[in-house]
């Protein structure tokens, strides 16, 4: 069978819409990708992720294709509204969610976005999209950035974080990097309205093998979200939350105390600085 490609759904977005607007008028044209490609001189795969809404649409293009489709600014007029989309649309609903929250309590097997500095933030972005242009990352990495300005000034919100031993073990950058997220995280947990958690390798085998998020709105609702490496599914129905709240009061019980954790991160912040002497 051959492959299809993914239409866009301008519903979903401006990002999407902007897409859609490209694959529309190409197709009018019965232009190929590549016919495009010659027009714009930007890469057929950069123009097949603009146009299924995957992709922040990079800088010179906008006015490219209203030269090229002669659409009298149209995409310039479309560029600010696809732009304040920084994150990717899977995360999209749950930041919104989160952006309302007054208490914040997550799992994670590496270091919480919310938690990391911005090197941190740029390896592992780096890392999830390796093919990706610059560009891309560095937008996303401000986007992250700029999310933990509410829990550093803000009291409204109460956050909860159980972090897997294994993120404060494995080694983000160089060490320098790695001893300075490490002294970010414990600067977090000084906060009044931040807790962190380590859960142990000697807590064993667990129920969550990827990331897991609570929200309580300010409506009184409850929100749950579980995230893999490529996808995320929001959780909205009583049971199904009521469901992973017992799996998060499990988690919690589990990990080691406040105090405990402190220790065990200020002890591997410790070997770093040892270890590069």
């Amino acid at each position: 069978m051959a492959f299809q490609k993914r239409r866009p759904d301008p519903t979903l977005s401006a990002r999407h819409f902007y897409g859609s607007e490209v694959l529309r008028l190409r197709e009018e044209r019965g232009w190929s990708l590549v016919r495009l490609t010659t027009e714009v001189h930007f890469s057929t795969a950069t123009l097949s992720r603009v146009e299924s809404g995957d992709h922040r649409v990079p800088e010179g293009l906008s006015e490219q294709l209203d030269r090229v489709f002669e659409t009298g600014g149209h995409f310039m007029r479309l560029l600010p509204l696809a732009r304040q989309e920084d994150h990717p649309a899977k995360y999209r609903e749950i930041l919104a969610l989160a952006d309302r929250a007054r208490m914040d309590e997550s799992y994670s097997p590496g270091i919480h976005g919310l938690l990391q500095t911005e090197a941190t933030a740029r390896h592992i972005l780096r890392s999830g999209i390796p093919y990706g242009p610059e560009e891309e990352v560095e937008q996303r990495v401000r986007a992250r950035l700029g999310r933990q300005v509410r829990m550093y000034n803000s009291s409204e919100c109460r956050y909860w974080f159980i972090l897997d031993e294994a993120a404060i073990r494995r080694q983000v950058g160089s060490r320098a990097e790695m001893a300075e997220q490490l002294r970010t995280i414990l600067a977090a947990a000084r906060l009044p309205n931040v807790v962190v958690q380590v859960l142990p390798f000697s807590a064993g085998i667990h129920s969550e093998t990827s990331s897991l998020w609570l929200l309580g709105l300010e409506d009184g609702r409850q929100v749950a979200y579980e995230e893999t490496t490529r996808a995320g599914v929001v959780f909205e129905d009583t049971r199904e939350v009521t469901e992973r709240r017992a799996l998060y009061d499990l988690l919690r019980a589990q990990a080691l105390s406040t105090a405990g954790s402190v220790r065990v991160i200020s002890a591997e912040l410790e070997g770093l600085a040892h270890d590069g002497s």
